[in-house]
């Protein structure tokens, strides 16, 4: 997904129907703004926003914004949804602004139909610019990129030079090749003399040692001689290094900031902990390193040396590079019960966002029609340590990973699971749980208002938790009057669980007590049953169902369990209604 999805939209309605659509798509937008349709302040919207969204007919759309297109680099992206809300028109900007994959995550989540014309997406194939832009390469000869995605689409598939230090997910239609003859697309730091397409990683780092009173000019011609000397390419270069205190030569930092690299300034004693590097008697004397050039570099990129410390007039350069990696991300998805209407937009957007989807196999098949289009790994109910384990591993590759869990991904779901692993294995990946509708909350609207009051959650499963933990917090949820709610009451292994759980919690509770056994919460097999505390064993149940315990005050009226919460006792006079209808 593009980054346009949290930029700056712009929302425009021409009709009330067209003011009702814009408020439905805000939930899934929520950085969006609603504006209604005036040809006076058009422009002002066009200039301040990234997107812009009209809700109403294409020609209108087309004679409002004509004079005001320049080229595909500078305008934003423009959609068209027609009031119903059925088809979705990227108009302009389909690749370079983002407006395809806007149009198509938009639709998803309206359950519309996107209408795409670039000959990519008609080709279901990757968008070529904009896997280049997600990996963050350079483009060192564009003029070649139009003819390199011609081919693409033609042949479905193109051949890769990239070099070895490169670790970067690849789509399937790439087939990587070591002859550089044979490769569409060349990906390295090298200046080589071809007419494929060359991607450049920014993976190289400059040190530098100088003597002050050098121009900006200098030094940038000085590093591009010993570049192009060595068969380096300059639009590689990730930072500058050197010493703290030179780090502040405005010249230096003028340099750097024309071209946006980060500047590095080292302290001597930082400088010194690189070790194997050539060695002056006069630099170590003057600042107590050996070679600030080298150490420098070495330092910033924390890889190895390809260029070794080259001796100009007033200044020494070295270059060393890194091992090039794009950052993944771990996004741990709530979603719900199941049924997509309960799906939280901020779920939708992290699975449409995603490279990978990893998940339980049933709960993918709640999901499925978000995610037909994405790569998805199911797996059985048992294997959450496989699924979080590969979901961490495809993150450290460089994907964007949806891991699914049902409810929400803190209550007995995933997250808990995927931060164990970091933190055994001393991981730092960023994280970004999604929170979803849990089986408690979805069970308690269901049949009233029984968590109105302190409550307590608790597992019969002891597949992970010894039942002994579980017998004690049954009879402390008991003794402490919490309404408890049960989740795996029974399971095939499992038989006779929730007996057992009964019995505990009648020597704290009446027999009467009310109780709810709700079974697939929201779906189509959903099925409810009131009872009481006696009798809630005597019911059907099974991994689906989640069984809801009364506390003392807990009472039944229409067949609802409901939970007082106290205001009654501190409100009684308040409660009576003056009206006729009331009996």
């Amino acid at each position: 997904m593009t980054k346009i999805l949290d930029g700056k939209i712009a929302i425009i309605y021409l009709s009330e129907r067209g003011k009702n659509l814009a408020e439905k798509i805000i939930p899934f937008l929520p950085k969006s703004k609603i504006y209604t349709f005036n040809k006076e302040k058009l422009f002002e919207i066009w200039e301040s926003h990234k997107a812009l969204i009209f809700i109403m007919a294409t020609g209108i759309v087309i004679r409002s914004i004509a004079f005001f297109i320049t080229n595909k680099k500078n305008d934003p992206a423009v959609l068209v949804i027609d009031e119903k809300g059925k088809f979705i028109i990227p108009l302009l900007g389909g690749h370079q602004a983002g407006a395809n994959e806007l149009a198509k995550e938009l639709a998803k989540f309206l359950n519309s139909t996107p209408v795409l014309t670039t000959a990519s997406d008609l080709s279901e194939l990757p968008a070529l610019d904009l896997w280049i832009e997600r990996c963050g390469f350079k483009i060192k000869n564009p003029s070649l990129l139009p003819k390199t995605i011609s081919k693409f689409i033609d042949k479905r598939k193109l051949n890769l030079f990239i070099e070895k230090n490169i670790q970067i997910p690849l789509p399937e239609y790439f087939q990587i090749t070591d002859n550089l003859l044979s490769a569409d697309i060349i990906i390295t730091n090298k200046s080589y003399q071809t007419d494929k397409l060359i991607l450049v990683p920014q993976n190289l780092f400059v040190g530098i040692g100088f003597h002050e009173g050098i121009t900006e000019e200098e030094i940038e011609k000085r590093i591009r001689e010993v570049f192009s000397e060595k068969g380096f390419l300059f639009e590689a270069i990730k930072g500058v290094a050197t010493l703290e205190r030179k780090a502040n030569y405005q010249a230096l930092k003028e340099f750097c900031k024309k071209h946006g690299f980060k500047l590095y300034g080292y302290s001597s004693s930082e400088l010194n902990q690189i070790k194997g590097i050539s060695h002056s008697e006069t630099v170590f004397n003057a600042v107590g390193v050996s070679s600030v050039c080298e150490q420098a570099s070495l330092l910033a990129s924390r890889g190895k040396l390809v260029i070794p410390k080259q001796v100009f007039k007033d200044m020494t350069i070295a270059v060393a590079e890194c091992n090039y990696t794009i950052q993944g991300k771990l996004y741990v998805v709530g979603i719900g019960p199941g049924t997509l209407n309960l799906i939280a937009p901020s779920a939708i957007k992290a699975l449409r966002n995603s490279d990978l989807i990893i998940g339980y196999k049933t709960y993918i098949e709640y999901i499925k029609p978000l995610v037909e289009d994405k790569e998805v790994l199911e797996y059985s109910m048992t294997d959450e340590v496989k699924r979080a384990k590969k979901a961490v591993e495809e993150v450290l590759k460089g994907k964007i990973v949806s891991l699914v869990s049902g409810g929400d991904p803190g209550v007995y779901g995933m997250a808990g699971l995927i931060f164990e692993i970091l933190a055994k294995n001393k991981l730092h990946i960023e994280v970004e749980i999604i929170p979803g509708i849990s089986a408690l909350n979805a069970c308690s609207a269901k049949v009233g208002a029984p968590l109105m009051n302190d409550f307590a959650v608790i597992s019969l499963s002891d597949r992970l938790t010894p039942w002994e933990d579980i017998e004690k917090r049954l009879k402390m949820a008991g003794m402490g009057d919490f309404v408890i709610v049960i989740y795996n009451p029974k399971s095939m292994k499992r038989k006779n669980h929730l007996t057992k759980a009964k019995e505990i919690i009648l020597k704290y509770r009446k027999e009467d007590t009310p109780v709810a056994i709700v079974k697939g919460a929201t779906r189509e097999n959903e099925s409810i049953i009131v009872t009481t505390l006696k009798n809630m064993d005597k019911h059907p149940v099974d991994m689906q169902t989640t069984v809801i315990v009364g506390n003392s005050k807990t009472f039944i009226y229409n067949n609802l369990l409901i939970t007082p919460r106290g205001y009654e006792r501190k409100y009684e006079k308040e409660f009576k209604l003056n009206s006729p209808f009331v009996g």
